[in-house]
């Protein structure tokens, strides 16, 4: 589907924008630390959020595709008419307890924004951060959940699965 690549396309660039950004504070403060003896200050809590919000990024995607680290032990012996009812359980399951992780952020996210949390050096606000993990996790289950009917039609994109088509990939 043409619409899930344009909508993973912002995502993309912003996990892109964030690990350049990690990079380029992780080089300036080596070479500020040990050349100049001067660090940047809140370089840790910069990397944090740089690294945060770059993993939160990509996650609707790698649900979308279906990339999850996994151990495809059974895999070598699973009748290939069960890939489909099988994927299409396990991605119902994962888009449940993934709306449950996307629920409790939005309180979290809610929390942090009305007590005026932030972090400690840079005093940068956490509420902001956290939203954006909850429409990130919000879009995964989404995902998870299209997933499923895509399985459900017999039409997923695992081999066996149905027929995939290239645009999905």
């Amino acid at each position: 589907m043409r619409w899930g690549r344009a909508l993973a396309r912002p995502a993309d660039v912003i996990a892109a924008v964030m690990l350049l950004a990690l990079s380029t504070v992780t080089v300036v403060d080596v070479v500020g630390r040990y050349v100049f003896r001067a660090p940047i200050g809140g370089a840790d809590e910069l990397t944090v959020f740089f690294m945060a919000i770059g993993v939160y990024a990509v996650f609707p995607r790698l649900c979308w595709r279906e990339e999850h680290i996994c151990v495809d032990i059974i895999d070598l012996v699973y009748p290939g008419r069960w890939i489909a009812p099988r994927q299409a359980a396990l991605n119902a399951l994962a888009a449940a307890f993934m709306a449950l992780v996307t629920w409790r952020m939005w309180f979290l996210a809610g929390r942090l924004a009305a007590d005026g949390e932030v972090t400690m050096f840079l005093r940068l606000p956490k509420g902001p951060l956290v939203y954006f993990f909850f429409a990130m996790c919000a879009a995964a289950t989404l995902a998870l959940a299209a997933n499923a009917v895509r399985y459900a039609l017999g039409r997923g994109p695992l081999p066996g699965a149905g027929p995939a088509a290239p645009a999905d990939r």
